[in-house]
């Protein structure tokens, strides 16, 4: 069980524009603790937890931690869960956000401060990982330069965006996989879509739960079968397996 130290966040008076936190999530009991504990400080920041079906006891960490309201959602699936929080928030900005991930220390005035630039249409932070040896290090390098040069952003990355041009876009598009990268591409296309120069601190857990050399190669593999255009069904079974 991985466990992140919560990192201080900022208060209402650091943060003058107000943004909603969706978090999707389906059996993250032993995560959601700990991920929603870094928004307890932050006044004036709204956080949902958008259930997919949890047979844990997701609902009940959420509800225990007063920080975030439980949503149940109508249907599995990322894309529609993110959707489905953003629809029930008010937030001039949404930040999406992985159950296992932190942001770094004063992320959400780093957000704001972004946000002040009317040409920022969103961004997303630089990956860091939560164990600190030299492979994931390695991982964390390759995925920053990745997303960075090659426009191929995840979601572990902490991504957000505004909600006029969330609203505009029509939300993540209806994908079992690799709708995080393909709805990031669609964003940087109406603006300036930043990196800003702090890391999220994401779990490994699916590296180790499936081998790090094995997650990677596989990663890229069913990457290069989406430009090949093989079908979102047939590589959502795929990735299932290593998640």
């Amino acid at each position: 069980m991985w466990v992140a130290t919560p990192r201080r966040h900022v208060s209402r008076d650091e943060v003058k524009l107000q943004i909603s936190v969706i978090v999707p999530a389906v059996n993250e009991a032993e995560t959601i603790g700990g991920c929603l504990a870094q928004f307890r400080d932050a006044g004036g920041v709204e956080v949902v937890v958008v259930d997919g079906g949890s047979s844990d006891g997701t609902r009940e960490a959420v509800n225990a931690s007063g920080v975030a309201r439980w949503l149940p959602s109508p249907k599995k699936g990322r894309a529609f869960q993110m959707n489905y929080g953003a629809a029930a928030t008010s937030g001039e900005v949404l930040l999406f956000l992985h159950a296992d991930t932190h942001l770094p220390q004063d992320g959400l005035r780093l957000i704001a401060d972004s946000m002040a630039d009317p040409k920022v249409v969103g961004g997303r932070f630089r990956l860091g990982l939560s164990e600190d040896t030299w492979m994931f290090r390695l991982i964390a390098l390759f995925s920053t330069f990745r997303s960075r040069y090659l426009g191929i952003t995840y979601g572990d990355q902490g991504i957000y965006v505004r909600r006029s041009v969330f609203d505009r876009m029509g939300g993540f598009p209806a994908l079992e996989i690799f709708e995080d990268s393909e709805f990031c591409s669609a964003v940087s296309r109406l603006g300036r879509f930043v990196m800003l120069d702090a890391s999220v601190c994401s779990s490994t857990r699916r590296w180790r739960r499936w081998g790090v050399f094995r997650t990677v190669v596989w990663m890229w593999v069913l990457r290069l079968l989406y430009i090949c255009s093989v079908s979102d069904d047939r590589l959502s079974r795929r990735y299932r397996n290593v998640r």
